[in-house]
């Protein structure tokens, strides 16, 4: 076991993927850190709230308040080296903005560089460089006029010429697209069709030595709008050929680290919605299949001596349910991918056992998601 560096976790954003990869720094017994967002993150409802050293003051990041984090975490632990989990875009964006400066603070950043990891997290570009791969892309409108219902308004970048950041808009009629040319400025965003069919998530590890980890998830449920998903399945699409094209595409950019392929497998094929270079939310599902991606992300920095067998997944199922009882209680829909609301409500008793919070470490969390 390493001691000479320690993790540091930025919490209050993605906090499921959070407490499932600090499930598995608890497993391995490795040193962490954690900056809370604020007084009232999550984390402070969990087991691990002890962990907490510091409280940000503010949200916004910055090079001066990052080094004053890192000086008071090295100072408290004796170590050198500083290794930030890449848990959200926002952080990563900042990571590889200020990655020379981090460095030399004897930070490790476990990224990508900067122009590898913008043509993957950018939707358009990493659109593009699939595209190029012979990958099934849904049909892109050569703009907003051209566009039928339903469609899917993408932004092309990150952040928009104005700095804005915005997650896709899924436009089904008339109003929808008023709307969306009324707040926000079509010229960041390109236009594809709204694909049906299953939803897919085909996860990756690249290992800086080569080796590939990958596994797959089969989406039952999400949040409307397109947002978190809220229970998934284990899934086979990593086995497909079809999935050489994916490795053979990021092996040939240089692209190392998690990632997470989003697919609509419909009638006509296998099409690529978009790819996140970070943790994912329902990272628990890959935990509990023993297809631990973090795992890995130690083992390629020296935090643990070997990456468990990857041969051998367990079936099971994620479940989110303070993110469907949220939904339901204020009058929203959920998004069925398979399935409806009456059969997951009459075996929610199921899914419940499954339920990413529902643990020892997070009760807490979880009894809040049912008020």
């Amino acid at each position: 076991m390493v001691f000479d560096k320690i993790i540091i976790i930025f919490s209050g954003y993605n906090n499921r993927a959070i407490i499932s990869f600090i499930r598995t720094l608890e497993k391995y017994r490795i040193r962490y850190a954690i900056i809370a967002r604020s007084k009232e993150d999550p984390i402070f409802k969990t087991s691990y709230k002890n962990h907490v050293e510091i409280i940000r003051e503010s949200q916004i990041l910055d090079l001066e308040s990052m080094q004053s984090y890192i000086n008071l975490i090295q100072g408290n632990h004796g170590v050198k080296q500083c290794f930030i989990a890449p848990s959200t875009e926002t952080l990563n964006r900042f990571l590889q903005e200020e990655r020379a400066a981090l460095e030399q603070m004897d930070v490790i950043v476990p990224l990508s560089d900067a122009s590898i990891y913008t043509s993957v997290s950018d939707k358009k570009s990493f659109s593009e460089l699939c595209k190029g791969q012979g990958i099934l892309i849904p049909y892109e409108y050569n703009s907003i006029a051209d566009t039928k219902f339903p469609f899917v308004a993408k932004p092309r970048k990150y952040f928009t010429r104005n700095g804005s950041i915005y997650t896709p808009f899924l436009i089904f009629n008339k109003e929808q697209k008023k709307e969306f040319i009324g707040n926000c400025d079509p010229e960041d965003f390109y236009f594809q069709e709204y694909v049906e069919g299953d939803s897919k998530y085909l996860l990756y590890y690249f290992h800086r030595n080569g080796e590939i980890f990958k596994f797959s998830q089969e989406n039952l449920v999400q949040q409307p709008g397109g947002q978190s998903m809220v229970a998934a399945v284990t899934a086979d699409i990593h086995k497909t050929k079809e999935t050489l094209l994916y490795e053979h595409l990021f092996k040939e950019i240089g692209f190392f680290g998690l990632v997470m392929v989003e697919l609509k497998a419909s009638r006509y094929g296998n099409y690529m919605i978009e790819a996140n270079p970070r943790f994912w939310g329902p990272s628990q599902l890959f935990v509990d299949a023993g297809m631990n991606f973090f795992e890995a992300l130690l083992h390629d920095y020296g935090f643990v001596d070997n990456v468990p067998c990857f041969d051998m997944p367990k079936k099971t199922k994620y479940f989110w349910f303070g993110g469907v009882h949220s939904i339901l209680r204020d009058g929203g829909k959920l998004s069925f991918h398979k399935g409806d609301e009456r059969g997951l409500l009459m075996h929610l008793d199921e899914w419940i056992q499954c339920d990413v919070l529902k643990r020892l470490d997070t009760i807490e969390i979880f009894k809040e998601g049912m008020r």
